[in-house]
């Protein structure tokens, strides 16, 4: 299995496009620690060093022609971390180029057969599976680079984005999730 450090030439080697596709109600990222406190205290926005830096790193890429792409995939009611994540990260990460898409499940009719797993895929060549703990915790991924897999995850990447919402239309949508509106009658 890769550690996270072990990804690193995944991403390098980008020329195309990369999709990752997220479900998980919430991950446990230490980086992302204190944004998520802040955020759930009403604090001001906080930008991270690390959230800056992939952002600027994606950015590049974007101008490069690299086309980034995410499936957000979700339960209404949000999670406070879905929440947050929204709000201070998807608003940000659209304005650098990097697309998000939701697929509600709960809002879905037909929603598509995905595998039950987080991943990333790259230039439909490589695909990479992560692992997480009960709590978000990331463990590792297992590269998948066999071309009748790779092509099953095409398909799956085609079908959620089929399914799923632009992420402006969705939070447009969506305002009961926006902190303003719930902060204030949270207990």
């Amino acid at each position: 299995m890769l550690s996270e450090s072990d990804l690193d030439p995944f991403f390098d080697a980008i020329r195309h496009e990369a999709f990752r596709l997220e479900a998980l109600p919430a991950y446990a990222v230490a980086v992302e620690s204190a944004g998520l406190r802040a955020y759930l205290a009403g604090e001001p926005f906080q930008k991270s060093e690390a959230g800056q830096a992939f952002n600027d790193y994606v950015r590049g890429q974007v101008e490069a022609g690299v086309a980034w792409h995410r499936v957000r995939v979700v339960r209404s009611p949000l999670t406070d971390y879905e929440r947050w994540e929204c709000e201070w990260g998807y608003t940000v990460s659209e304005q650098h180029g990097h697309h998000t898409f939701v697929l509600d499940l709960t809002e879905t009719a037909d929603p598509p057969e995905l595998p039950g797993y987080d991943w990333w895929m790259f230039d439909e060549r490589v695909v990479l599976r992560f692992h997480y703990d009960h709590q978000g915790g990331f463990l590792g991924a297992d590269p998948i680079d066999e071309p009748g897999q790779v092509a099953a995850h095409t398909r799956y990447r085609d079908a959620a984005l089929d399914a799923a919402v632009p992420f402006p239309q969705y939070w447009a949508a969506h305002p009961q999730f926006w902190r303003e509106n719930w902060l204030k009658v949270r207990p």
